[in-house]
């Protein structure tokens, strides 16, 4: 049976108050908060922003050096002013981008079978670099991972049984593209150190580095985001690949928390908003930043530590983050980073490894019309759909009977399957 759209726009209309309270702020919170974000350079230096902070363990953000030398947290994309249309965004990306080798990293997976008598899954990751080059170069790849009973599958907690635990494969498709991700940052490094690459690449992560989604789950599952993430960070130092972490449409709440802190008698009784609720209306329409903050958002930047080829890394004042406003869509874009960006020499033009990388993301938003190009192709080539899965459960049917596996359709699937042949 299809959905019964009469009853879902019933649903809706009899919801509109409840959702566009949650879509609302308080009247004139925003704007407050607005006139305090254009204060802060103003009133305070960095060190003394620090102190008022120093005995709140996660006060949101933390401000950089460069927060000494501004008038305003925003900065803005003069370039972009005199445009009119899309294709001058494009004019303008093309000539940004122009040799620089850009890559991403995207996974998809295959639930587990639930139709036979044993539990299989199946994750994979498609990696694609683009190297802009005039005449063209699009190189990508897929690389997928056979999940067995034994990694699908937990014990109960007496012990007596085993289950199916349908979470555990986004854990291993997590780790599995944290692999290749490492992996490819390790390619490019050997690539621009034999000279077959000319500028610095920029390596793209869709999702943020900070894992404070993996808070909820348990120590042992947390752990295995943490480590992920402390390698794929410690990487891009270690071989000086620049690293982003892209989310789109951010609901990140970091400099309210930290102004509401600094401003108790002024925001003591409000509630938080997102960060980008107040910065919208300071931006321009296109491609202006804040300046960089480190983010002191939680305990899962703390955890952020490994050792990588031998050396030890730890990231706790070391995750960096900064709004980008590329239409079209509502809200702002948030690129986290490692701190190693700010403080590196940039290429000819730019005064530090941030500036350039900025400049290359906010290019690649607007060759994607809002969303970086590369991501885009990283994720449509990883995707699995409904054929894919049923072609995976072909070879699986295939194998079992070519290696006498006694692999069987439970009734209730075979039943499914002869309804819909």
């Amino acid at each position: 049976m299809t959905i019964n759209k009469h009853d879902v726009a019933a649903e809706l209309e009899s919801s509109v108050e409840t959702i566009e309270a949650y879509l609302e702020d308080e009247p004139g919170i925003a704007d407050r908060y607005k006139d305090a974000f254009q204060r802060l350079p103003k009133e305070w230096s960095s060190e003394e922003i620090r102190a008022a902070l120093r005995d709140t363990s996660y006060p949101g953000a933390y401000p950089t050096d460069e927060f000494d030398q501004i008038d305003s947290i925003v900065v803005p994309h003069t370039e972009s002013d005199a445009w009119d249309n899309h294709e001058e965004v494009n004019e303008w990306a093309r000539d940004i981008l122009r040799d620089v080798p850009v890559m991403a990293v995207d996974g998809s997976q295959l639930p587990p079978t639930t139709e036979f008598n044993v539990p299989l899954a199946y994750v994979q990751a498609a990696w694609s670099v683009n190297y802009h080059h005039t005449e063209g170069r699009l190189d990508r790849g897929v690389e997928g991972r056979l999940l067995t009973p034994d990694e699908v599958t937990r014990e109960s907690d007496d012990g007596d049984y085993r289950f199916v635990d349908s979470q555990l494969v986004g854990h291993h498709r997590f780790e599995h593209e944290g692999g290749l991700l490492i992996d490819q940052i390790v390619e490019l490094a050997e690539a621009r150190e034999s000279d077959d690459i000319e500028h610095t690449p920029v390596v793209f992560y869709d999702g943020p580095l900070i894992a404070s989604f993996a808070n909820p789950l348990k120590p042992e599952t947390r752990e295995r985001y943490i480590s992920t993430l402390s390698r794929v960070i410690a990487a891009s130092q270690h071989h000086r690949i620049p690293l982003v972490g892209y989310v789109a449409g951010s609901n990140a709440t970091e400099l309210v928390k930290m102004t509401r802190l600094l401003l108790r008698e002024e925001f003591g009784t409000d509630r938080v908003i997102p960060d980008a609720h107040v910065l919208t209306d300071l931006m321009s329409p296109w491609g202006d930043t804040t300046i960089p903050f480190i983010s002191k958002r939680d305990g899962s930047i703390d955890a952020l530590q490994t050792t990588y080829e031998g050396k030890s890394y730890e990231f706790r004042d070391d995750i960096l983050f900064t709004y980008l406003n590329v239409p079209p869509g509502a809200g702002l874009d948030r690129i986290e980073f490692p701190g190693w960006l700010c403080q590196s020499d940039g290429p000819d033009g730019y005064d530090s490894m941030y500036e350039y990388t900025v400049e290359i993301v906010r290019a690649e938003a607007g060759i994607g019309r809002g969303y970086p190009e590369i991501l885009q192709q990283a994720d449509s080539d990883a995707v699995l759909d409904h054929q894919d899965r049923q072609q995976f459960h072909r070879i699986v049917q295939r194998w079992a009977e070519s290696n006498d596996v006694p692999v069987e359709w439970n009734a209730k699937a075979l039943s499914k399957e002869l309804r819909r042949r």
